[in-house]
């Protein structure tokens, strides 16, 4: 019985370690407030399903758009389903598809941040 236990616990762990807390956000660098939307899947008891959440990002300030824990080998622009930045007069937006948009760093725990500028 030890054995199968020892077994599982080995294997649970594996599946874990390729899973990491990964924090997503997104700063406004203008002296304008911009909007977008977000839509992520989300997975429940009846299924898959799509969650779109608008967020307003202040003047110089950012705002936490998704924390959650992922597979390591996930590209940037596969962590949202959807991403919709809504056009604000006299502002060059930045592609949110763009993997090289996303810049990655990390917290105190070693754990990805991602940063991603709404504007040039």
């Amino acid at each position: 019985m030890k054995k199968y236990l020892f077994a599982c616990v080995v294997l649970f762990s594996g599946c874990v370690s390729n899973y990491q807390s990964t924090t997503f956000y997104v700063k406004n660098n203008t002296n304008k407030p911009l909007n977008f939307k977000a839509s992520v899947e989300k997975y429940t008891s009846i299924g898959p399903q799509v969650m779109t959440v608008p967020f307003t990002v202040l003047p110089q300030d950012s705002v936490l758009a998704r924390s959650v824990k992922l597979r390591k080998d996930l590209p940037p622009t596969a962590w949202f389903t959807e991403f919709i930045i809504f056009p604000a007069d006299s502002v060059k937006l930045n592609d949110p598809k763009n993997a090289g948009n996303w810049v990655k760093t990390t917290d105190a725990k070693g754990n990805p941040v991602y940063t991603f500028k709404l504007a040039q």
